[in-house]
């Protein structure tokens, strides 16, 4: 490997505090399972940076000694990680062509802008970037010393989140709104905040459009970055414009800015706090109007988990209607799907499918990441003979809305649930309502898929974000950047991607502001009167 170089070189303790960083990159490197990099690009570049690709360029740089910005890429060494990282675009990343990105000319603007070297926190900045050109919230950089939070010293002292199409600012606690007479935020430094959105939004995966809009929301907080991204020449304190709820006043006020990100955190607050992922339980209740009420946070594989959830329903057996409750569930295991959507199947229902994808040829332990998913080929011993008849059925008239590139993915695998009754399983026929948002992604999109158009079930909320990936991770050899990449292409049995596209509710139920500081919870309450009026 190349060593990380550049023209100028810190001393004395600051440069055995940037050694000690390289080594600890390097430790990382060997001791984090990363697939390795066989190959890089060799082909002739355009060494100019083309317009539309200026922003992918810029460099925020930093007052801070971090290493990040101290550390220096030469020319030759970012040259060469660039290459690589194009291999493996081209070698094995499944949503390669999804949105047609010309992602080569996109690297040489890039390459184009080196000059004589970068320093590491550019570059990973800039790959940030360029990665999200693919609309995968599943390809990102994995390296936390070059994600935003790292990357900046400075943050909003509040959060925001959406409602109505306005962006409501509250504090970190949620004990309350930055301004409880004018709790809308307007403009921050003069700006309006459609600006600040479309800023934050270049950092953020071009997938499904709730899904950019989320996140970009929550990359409001990386502020110091964000001024440089709008050119705002300016540190310290920020000035922030807030609005009345009836949109009539506006205030002016201003805030310093905080050492420590704040954090969105799992919302609704669970009943037990949640500090580390041991500490995740499934919460159940029965609420009034015999409804039972279970949620969880994380999709979580492991038994005692899942237990807990076989365990809940048959405590809920003899309600009247069931809430599930997944918002900010960001995903995980497939698990949670596969032990819960038993209990909603009758006896004599057919096998549902709720999932089909291939994967990448060329990319290392596909199989066994597929079994994890419960994803098989048509052909596997494993299916029943009911299971077989229902996917040859289905294989005859699936039509996938993107058509993967010939000669580049295995044959189709499929995820199929089956109707049981093993000991502690019934047939929950009550209505059922799954509260949902735009954090849910992955495995969740994967659950609110399956259950989308089932009988006796609504799903409530915002639509998810979409995505479905099985990522893999590599690291370039002279940054030691690790990037996660996708490895298959996943759809809906409609042939829709969930890449790009999400879970649409079928009751679409925004939060009121008063949501998000705990004073109120109207989604719920709305999911507890449709189930009355059902059984009622």
């Amino acid at each position: 490997m190349d060593s990380i170089s550049g023209k100028r070189h810190p001393s004395g303790t600051f440069a055995s505090i940037v050694r000690c960083f390289i080594m600890a990159l390097a430790l990382m490197c060997l001791l984090t399972a990363c697939h390795s990099i066989t190959g890089r690009v060799h082909r002739k570049h355009d060494n100019y940076v083309r317009e539309k690709d200026k922003y992918l360029t810029g460099r925020i740089g930093s007052s801070s000694r971090h290493p990040v910005y101290t550390t220096l890429l030469s020319r030759r060494e970012a040259e060469k990680d660039l290459d690589e990282l194009e291999w493996l675009i081209e070698n094995r990343y499944s949503y390669r062509d999804l949105k047609g990105v010309d992602y080569r000319g996109s690297l040489d603007s890039i390459r184009g802008a080196l000059g004589d070297g970068i320093s590491l926190g550019d570059f990973g900045y800039q790959l940030t970037k360029f990665i999200a050109l693919f609309g995968d919230g599943h390809s990102k950089i994995s390296s936390s010393f070059v994600h935003l939070k790292t990357l900046c010293t400075e943050f909003l002292p509040f959060l925001v989140e959406e409602s109505g199409g306005r962006l409501v600012a509250f504090k970190p606690d949620r004990s309350g709104f930055v301004d409880s007479d004018f709790p809308f935020l307007r403009g921050m430094d003069g700006v309006p905040m459609e600006a600040w959105l479309e800023a934050a939004g270049r950092l953020v995966a071009q997938g499904s459009p709730q899904y950019v809009r989320y996140h970009s929301i929550r990359n409001l907080r990386y502020v110091e970055c964000l001024r440089k991204e709008l050119g705002i020449n300016k540190l310290g304190a920020i000035q922030v414009e807030l609005e009345s709820a009836d949109g009539a006043a506006s205030k002016q006020i201003e805030l310093p800015l905080v050492k420590k990100g704040p954090v969105y955190g799992f919302w609704p607050r669970n009943k037990n706090p949640i500090k580390q992922w041991k500490d995740i339980r499934v919460e159940s209740r029965i609420l009034p109007g015999n409804i039972g009420y279970l949620r969880f946070v994380f999709m979580l594989a492991e038994p005692e988990f899942l237990d807990d959830l076989v365990e809940t329903m048959n405590r809920f057996a003899k309600t009247d209607g069931l809430i599930i409750d997944i918002r900010t569930n960001s995903g995980g295991s497939r698990a949670p799907l596969r032990v819960l959507f038993p209990f909603f199947l009758a006896e004599n229902d057919l096998p549902r499918v709720v999932n089909v994808a291939a994967y990448r040829l060329g990319v290392k332990d596909r199989k066994e990441a597929f079994e994890d998913r419960y994803l098989y080929p048509a052909s596997s011993p494993r299916w029943s003979e009911a299971e077989r008849a229902v996917i040859k059925q289905f294989a005859s008239t699936f039509e996938p809305e993107w058509v993967l590139p010939e000669g580049e993915f295995r044959e189709w695998h499929y995820f199929v649930i089956s109707p049981f009754r093993d000991q502690g399983y019934f047939h929950y026929d009550k209505p059922v309502v799954i509260l949902m948002d735009r954090w849910n992604f992955s495995a969740c999109d994967i659950f609110l898929g399956a259950f989308k158009g089932w009988k006796n079930v609504t799903l409530m909320g915002l639509p998810s974000g979409g995505g479905s990936g099985c990522r893999v991770k590599y690291r370039l050899r002279n940054s030691l950047i690790s990037i996660y990449l996708s490895s298959m292409a996943s759809f809906r049995p409609n042939g829709r991607l969930y890449d790009g596209n999400g879970i649409q509710p079928d009751v679409l139920l925004e939060p009121v502001p008063t949501d998000f500081i705990g004073e109120t919870d109207t989604v719920l309450d709305a999911a507890i009167r449709r189930i009355s009026r059902r059984t009622n």
